[in-house]
C-alpha cells in the first residue's frame, strides 16, 4: 500500500489497483458498469484517476465485485478517503491553473524526479530571490498580489525535499546556460549558486552540469521531467510544459524515450562532485 500526504497520488494509486483488481478479475468496464448502474465512462474515470472514487461504490460493489479479501478493504477504504481530502497546493486555485495543480500533486506525491532544466534553475531547487525575479520577468501580466502568491507555491513546494521519513530523490541536470543566464542580478544569481551547492550535499539530491562544451546532447529538444512513485506496477510520469499547459505522458514507450534521454544526459554532464565544484567556481564570478 502507498504512504503520501498527496491526495493525487492517493488517487492514482487506487486507480492502478482498480484496473490490475479488475483484470485479475477477468472483468471489462462494461461489466463494472453494469454492477454500479452507470456508464462505462464513469468507470473509466476512475481507473484514469481523473475522479475520486465514491466510498460506497468501492466498499459495495467494488471489492465485492473483484474478490478483495476482507482483510485488505482498509487499505482500498483509506485510499479512497484520503484521496478526497484537497491538497495545500489546491488552495491557490484562483492563480495554480489545474494542469499545473496535477503537476504539484504528483510531484508532492512522489519518491524521485528526474529533471532537465535548460533555462532555468528546476523550482525545487529555486531560491525566494530567484523565484520572485523570474516571475516579474514573465510574459503572462501579474499583480504584485499574483506574484507573491504564485512565489508562495512555487517555495512551499520545496518542503517535499525535506519530508519525513522519506524525502523526495531529486536528481537534476542543469545546461549551463541555467548557471550563466543572470537572473535577478549579481548577488541573486550568487545567492541562487550557492543554495545550489549547499542543496548538493543532502543525500538524496543529485546535481550535474552539462557544460557547452559538451556540444548536441539529447536535451537540445528542450526541458523535461520524469516523476517516479513507490510502488511496484506504476511506470511513472513524463511531464513536458510549454507555455499554455504541460503534455503528461504516460505510455511505456513516452516515458522510457525520456528515461533514455535522462541517462544520456546524465552520462554526458560532469560527475556530481565536478559540478560542484563548477558552480561554486561560477559563485565566485558573481561577487
Amino acid at each position: 500500500m502507498v504512504e503520501t500526504a498527496s491526495p493525487t497520488v492517493w488517487r492514482r494509486w487506487l486507480a492502478f489497483e482498480l484496473v490490475r483488481l479488475r483484470k485479475e478479475a477477468g472483468l471489462e468496464q462494461k461489466d463494472v458498469a453494469k454492477a454500479l448502474r452507470c456508464t462505462v465512462a464513469k468507470v473509466s474515470y476512475y481507473e484514469t484517476a481523473e475522479r475520486p472514487v465514491v466510498l460506497r461504490d468501492l466498499d459495495e460493489v467494488l471489492l465485492p465485485l473483484f474478490k478483495v479479501p476482507k482483510s485488505q478493504w482498509p487499505d482500498y477504504i483509506d485510499a479512497a478517503k484520503h484521496s478526497r481530502t484537497k491538497g495545500w497546493w489546491e488552495s491557490y486555485s484562483e492563480i495554480v491553473p489545474s494542469w499545473f495543480s496535477l503537476y504539484v500533486g504528483l510531484e508532492q506525491g512522489a519518491n524521485q524526479v528526474q529533471t532537465y532544466a535548460a533555462q532555468a534553475v528546476p523550482g525545487l531547487l529555486q531560491t525566494s530571490d530567484y523565484v520572485h525575479a523570474l516571475l516579474r520577468r514573465g510574459t503572462t501580466e501579474r499583480t504584485d498580489d499574483e506574484i507573491e502568491q504564485m512565489a508562495t507555491v512555487r517555495l512551499a513546494r520545496r518542503a517535499v525535499l525535506e519530508r519525513e521519513p522519506d524525502p523526495l530523490r531529486l536528481w537534476a541536470v542543469l545546461d549551463e546556460a541555467v548557471l550563466r543566464r543572470l537572473v535577478g542580478g549579481r548577488e541573486v544569481m550568487r545567492g541562487q549558486l550557492e543554495h545550489l551547492v549547499k542543496m548538493a550535499g543532502k543525500p538524496k539530491i543529485t546535481i550535474q552540469v552539462l557544460p557547452f562544451d559538451r556540444g548536441a546532447h539529447p536535451g537540445v529538444i528542450g526541458p523535461f521531467t520524469v516523476i517516479g512513485f513507490a510502488w511496484s506496477g506504476d511506470p511513472g510520469v513524463a511531464y513536458v510544459e510549454h507555455r499554455a499547459g504541460g503534455f503528461y505522458l504516460e505510455q511505456p514507450h513516452e516515458i522510457e524515450a525520456h528515461e533514455v534521454a535522462f541517462a544520456h544526459l546524465s552520462a554526458l554532464a560532469l560527475a556530481p562532485d565536478e559540478s560542484v565544484t563548477f558552480i561554486e567556481r561560477l559563485a565566485e564570478e558573481y561577487r
